[in-house]
């Protein structure tokens, strides 16, 4: 099988942070799929991984190559020290702005919404997470009922109207650990979901 494009967005003191396709993990997975941790095995001595995107999802993805800064990325993280924000196409008319609370497996969950873009039938927008659920931007925004577009999960009808799920991890931003400055870095809408900004 052909080991899937993997664009670096950012490299430098141990810090790696790429460009994650739709249609690839982020772990290894039950059915031994191409993923991003293991093709970056490949590649480096040593890599550690410290959050996830979901399968059908692109966007930024932030890993360590030096496992000397793993307390120090995970602290960061854990302490919400790591920014976060997300593009999401969904469902309906969302307010221009709010925040969404609901609980995730029991557990505290909030995301933040801006509504950027509004279209006939749906909306774009950037939402920032607060906290780092499993598939929590996905789960909220179809619990307030605005499914985001081709999410076969948690979409019902709205699964048809995309072709992949329209939720990309569009930027990133946080204090270097070993130089101390700070990394905002930005990743563009891939082809398939750039067109819903026009459409």
């Amino acid at each position: 099988m052909k080991t899937p494009d993997l664009p670096i967005i950012y490299h430098h003191k141990g810090i790696l942070v790429v460009n994650k396709p739709s249609g690839l993990a982020s772990q290894p997975t039950r059915d031994d799929s191409p993923n991003v941790f293991e093709i970056l095995q490949q590649q480096h001595r040593y890599v550690g991984l410290h959050h996830r995107l979901d399968t059908p999802a692109s966007g930024l993805l932030l890993l360590c190559t030096d496992k000397r800064l793993n307390k120090a990325i995970g602290n960061a993280f854990q302490q919400h020290r790591i920014e976060r924000s997300y593009w999401i196409a969904c469902f309906g008319s969302p307010p221009d702005e709010g925040t969404w609370t609901f609980p995730i497996h029991g557990k505290k969950a909030k995301s933040h919404f801006q509504t950027q873009i509004r279209k006939s039938g749906y909306c774009c927008l950037k939402v920032r997470l607060e906290t780092g659920r499993k598939h929590q931007i996905r789960v909220h925004a179809q619990k307030s009922g605005y499914p985001i577009l081709g999410d076969r999960r948690y979409g019902g009808s709205v699964a048809r109207l995309c072709k992949r799920l329209a939720l990309h991890a569009q930027s990133l931003s946080f204090i270097h650990p070993v130089t101390k400055e700070k990394c905002t870095l930005e990743a563009p809408l891939p082809k398939e979901l750039s067109y819903l900004l026009s459409r």
